[in-house]
């Protein structure tokens, strides 16, 4: 009776039921896609095993074809980004250079532009017919075919590329500001000059944390859908991301196939996380950070100040203002045109009046307010509680649940959507077509970092305060609620906030799994442009960028109450 009272122990209990639901996230939905690569029939139709998919897809060129385009988009675009994040960073953090406040403020802003909307936006300005680049330079020039083309490898490699340029600003800001000015001084006041220095001891110092923050970079390339959907599938040109998309929503339907590519997008994507985990060990094992305090070494770049404040303005114009000044035009125009006279006298609030009446945009923001806030409530607590029992409990196997809380930052998202689709209409669970499959797909897809925020607050909250909570008679739940819980409001509101915003930003899971009745946003504005409604498109972009920002203002807002130093989630 003993050895009975010992399997039924309330923490393990507790623990066991934890890791089922994590596990029923992140490891089952992936593992019948797995067996759906060896079926022949539909999702839900058992077939006998098969290797018929793999043969088909190691026979056909289109497989080696979007594997080898995704490598050289995702490569091309990471070194654009870095170079331009970084050399940002680094005129904002190391030199004397005028209007930082406004870079940062710029940085932030380009993090509230939608990916789907930031490439219409240059498709807008590139477009061969009518962009509005392409239609001034011609004019002014006086050429006879365009300039630009955005439509094939090198607009998409351009496009992404200054798209995410704020990630490797963010990261490598960080690492210029945090670093230990002692060795650059000692370089400079043993002779060395800006330049050498720069080379020999900052460069050096910087490499670890530039190997982390491009593999970052390459993975976000490797998942994206947008630019490839928006500017490779028009020029023929796939990657993993797109394979997928066109198996799944383009007749003839192929989710066996989608299923076997997803198994090769899979370990690319596995792949670069590993070895992006390999480099942050490295980053930690070169880190020159110290418990003292200390400022950053500030460069002082003399006859250079005003040539380098220009190219900063210029590139923070072009990256950010630039696409938002196209879309804030079209928005007020009956149909897309460059700007003349005659459009100026054209423009009109009636896309934004549609908006307002129109029963589909109602519907789509309902939509995405109720996936968002029950997607940012659901990851943030069950972040909250994952992170509690791995860093305040002694609880057997509670590593194993950490990491399967953590294995979905491997899964692209068009691989996680594929999986919730195959498991949904395998299992007798009515998920699939409804608002609630877009709800489980956020939650898993915002676990991991939902745990990772929620365990960086934990581990700075003393244990004695909940030992104290315990002697007086407090209960688990009770303690987690009146204790824990306001402790980690901080983390808590940047998972919730981060949560809420992504579905309205990002594109590659609703677009597998918004149905009719149930499209977010970011689809709409993807078919709203598919349709070629331009300037409906660009309102409701407008619109959308507006809300991100009012939830964004409201996050720093109740952050500052709550003692949260940064805003960025």
């Amino acid at each position: 009776m003993k050895s009975v009272r010992g399997l039924i122990n309330p923490d393990v209990l507790f623990l066991g039921a934890i890791t089922v639901l994590v596990v029923y996230l992140t490891l089952i939905p992936i593992g019948v896609m797995i067996l759906g690569s060896f079926q022949s029939g539909l999702p839900g139709s058992w077939t006998p095993v098969t290797f018929e998919n793999y043969v088909r897809a190691f026979s056909s060129p289109a497989l080696y074809s979007a594997i080898l385009n995704a490598l050289i988009y995702s490569i091309g675009a990471g070194v654009i980004s870095f170079i331009l994040g970084t050399y940002l960073a680094w005129l904002t953090e190391r030199t004397d250079i005028p209007f930082k406040g406004f870079i940062y403020s710029s940085v932030l802003t380009a993090m509230m532009i939608p990916g789907v909307l930031f490439t219409i936006s240059w498709i807008l300005l590139l477009a061969p017919k009518a962009g509005l680049i392409n239609v001034w330079l011609m004019q002014l020039l006086g050429l006879a075919h365009p300039p630009f083309d955005p439509y094939g490898m090198a607009g998409m490699i351009f496009v992404s590329g200054i798209d995410d340029f704020y990630t490797p600003f963010l990261f490598m800001a960080a690492a210029f500001r945090s670093m230990d000015p002692a060795l650059e001084e000692a370089s400079v006041t043993s002779g060395a000059g800006t330049v050498r220095t720069f080379f020999s001891i900052t460069l050096r110092l910087m490499l670890p944390a530039a190997l982390a923050v491009s593999l970052l970079i390459f993975i976000r390339g490797i998942e994206d859908f947008e630019v490839p959907a928006l500017l490779g599938i028009p020029a023929g040109i796939y990657v993993l991301s797109t394979e997928i998309y066109l198996s799944v929503r383009r007749p003839p339907t192929d989710f066996n196939l989608a299923a076997t590519i997803s198994m090769f997008y899979l370990l690319v994507a596995l792949g670069g996380l590993y070895l992006y985990f390999k480099s942050t060990r490295i980053t930690e094992r070169f880190a020159v950070i110290t418990g003292k305090g200390f400022q950053p070494r500030i460069i002082h770049l003399g006859r250079w100040r005003l040539p380098a404040m220009i190219s900063a303005l210029l590139l923070i114009a072009v990256t950010v203002y630039l696409p938002l000044a196209i879309l804030a035009w079209t928005s007020l125009l009956p149909w897309y045109a460059p700007p003349s006279w005659e459009m100026v006298q054209a423009v009109t609030l009636k896309n934004f009046r549609w908006l307002v009446n129109d029963d589909l945009i109602l519907s789509a923001l309902k939509n995405n307010f109720i996936v968002g806030l029950s997607a940012a409530v659901l990851a943030t607590l069950s972040g909250a509680v994952i992170s509690w029992i791995v860093i305040r409990t002694q609880i057997p196997g509670r590593r194993v649940l950490d990491g399967l809380a953590f294995s979905a930052t491997g899964y692209p998202s068009m691989v996680l959507g594929l999986a919730l689709i195959w498991f949904y209409l395998t299992v007798p669970i009515p998920v699939y077509g409804t608002l609630w499959i877009l709800v489980i797909a956020y939650v898993t897809k915002r676990l991991p970092s939902s745990t990772r925020i929620c365990s960086a607050v934990m581990v700075q909250i003393r244990s004695e305060l909940e030992e104290a909570s315990e002697i007086c008679g407090a209960s688990f739940l009770r303690t987690f609620r009146h204790v824990i819980v306001p402790l980690l409001m901080p983390g808590l509101f940047v998972s919730f906030v981060s949560t809420l915003t992504i579905t309205f930003k990002a594109l590659s899971l609703p677009v597998l799994l918004g149905h009719s009745g149930t499209e977010l946003i970011p689809l709409l504005m993807f078919d709203l442009f598919e349709s070629g409604r331009y300037s409906e498109v660009a309102a409701l972009g407008c619109v959308t960028i507006a809300i991100i920002t009012v939830l964004t203002l409201a996050f720093r807002r109740l952050s500052q109450r709550f003692g949260l130093s940064s805003p960025v989630g």
